[in-house]
């Protein structure tokens, strides 16, 4: 798992806020294509599978 959403935001497992969803496209802060999300997978611009999306996890358990 590389990270999760939260409505449209996207972050990394530490709950730092990388990214916004639009569509099936994943943009940086600066407004850069990033990633594609197919579901919960997440591919690089070209397609490939790269990683997972998944909950966030509760503070409790970090």
């Amino acid at each position: 798992m590389l990270g999760y959403l939260r409505g449209a935001r996207v972050y990394d497992l530490e709950g730092n806020h990388t990214g916004e969803l639009r569509g099936q496209t994943i943009y940086d802060l600066g407004g850069e294509r990033r990633w594609l999300v197919d579901r919960d997978a997440l591919l690089d611009l070209s397609g490939n599978v790269i990683g997972y999306l998944g909950e966030q996890t509760p503070p409790e358990v970090l």
